[in-house]
């Protein structure tokens, strides 16, 4: 007889989806009326040992969310034709039996981010991008969910969980088929900027450039005008955190503001952001933000790749961690008051940081 997380991930994986309203597939599955809990990581290279899966697995998530860069190309070969390594390293990933091990037991939501999408930093310009969909699809996902997520504008998804007095949305955004291009500064100033911790990108407030694209921005007001109590805002690059220079929502601060407003706009409460990207692990707050309450934002990066110099953030809550990292997500609907867990454990599953956060702290005021 199957497990219970045996079933849970056939249903996670497609034979529970089912399309709601424009293009928008949402997943719902039975779990744990009292504790809801959901894994996060990002930046795994398939050619690094990957002995992390089962001590994820060992915290019984009700599913993964892969939130970018799950195979690195580069690491297949240098010279190697970009589609040509590609298809390499998801060849190479399909042979790794802990991430096989892991799926039979745990669902995983992914997206991709610039190094499985197409190479370092890019946006819509990469030419062979609809091959890569191609390619990303057949790995992380099967049946019905394929099928909605195969569209021109994008991979985004929304899953669901729970009934309405608990639900938890988590929204996937896809930050790179339609993305315009970074500002980039001098050249010859880029490894002066790399040494102090700063990236190559300037801010750009040009009318022209956008995150989402129009079609993908109005899926996301659907998204955000759905009942939920607790939505969980999938970035695979940061967006509270700014003036880094590195890939950021910050580098469009128009795009950014956009997000803010249209979550205020929608009354859209119970919103955290989980981010990937940076290789390295922080949590950070913005108490002024647009939005009309305090704003989180948990980044866990990367499962095998590491930065050790963290970039600036003057909306860092603690320290930052340099080191391979995966995230997890709690809360107990049990709860008078229901409180978000958000914590960050070193891939050897020592607990390094939890921080709590009352969830009506995430409500607007009356």
């Amino acid at each position: 007889m199957p497990s219970r997380r045996q079933i849970l991930a056939a249903l996670l994986s497609g034979a529970a989806a089912r399309v709601v309203g424009a293009e928008l597939p949402a997943f719902r599955i039975e779990h744990d009326p009292t504790v809801f809990k959901i894994g996060f990581g990002s930046c795994v290279s398939q050619r690094r040992p990957q002995d992390f899966w089962p001590r994820i697995r060992a915290q019984a998530p009700e599913a993964f969310i892969m939130m970018g860069d799950g195979v690195y190309p580069e690491h297949e070969g240098v010279h190697m034709p970009v589609l040509e390594s590609i298809e390499a390293a998801y060849r190479q990933a399909g042979t790794r039996q802990e991430l096989a091990e892991f799926r039979k037991h745990v669902a995983i939501i992914a997206i991709w981010d610039d190094n499985d999408f197409g190479g370092s930093d890019i946006g819509a310009v990469f030419e062979h991008k609809r091959r890569s969909k191609e390619l990303f699809l057949d790995f992380w996902t099967r049946g019905d969910e394929r099928k909605t997520r195969d569209r021109e504008t994008g991979i985004y998804g929304l899953w669901e969980f729970g009934g309405e007095a608990q639900r938890v949305q988590v929204i996937v955004p896809d930050l790179r088929y339609r993305r315009s291009e970074w500002l980039q500064v001098d050249d010859r100033k880029i490894e002066a900027l790399r040494e102090s911790g700063f990236g190559p990108y300037l801010s750009s407030n040009d009318d022209d450039v956008t995150m989402l694209g129009d079609a993908q921005w109005r899926w996301l007001e659907e998204c955000l005008r759905r009942p939920a109590k607790l939505r969980l805002f999938v970035s695979s690059i940061q967006c509270i955190p700014e003036g880094r220079g590195w890939e950021s929502w910050s580098n469009f601060p128009g795009e950014r503001e956009r997000l803010f407003d249209l979550i205020r706009d929608t009354r859209a409460e119970g919103v955290v952001i989980l981010s990937g990207d940076s290789h390295y692990a922080e949590l950070s707050r913005l108490d002024e933000s647009a939005v009309g309450y305090p704003l989180w934002e948990a980044t866990s990066s990367g499962l095998t790749e590491v930065w050790p110099v963290p970039g600036p953030n003057p909306h860092r809550i603690g320290p930052a961690y340099p080191c391979t990292n995966f995230g997890m997500l709690r809360i107990n609907w049990a709860a008078r008051r229901p409180v978000v867990l958000l914590e960050i454990y070193s891939t050897n599953g020592k607990r390094l940081r939890q921080e709590s956060l009352m969830l009506d702290s995430t409500r607007f005021a009356s």
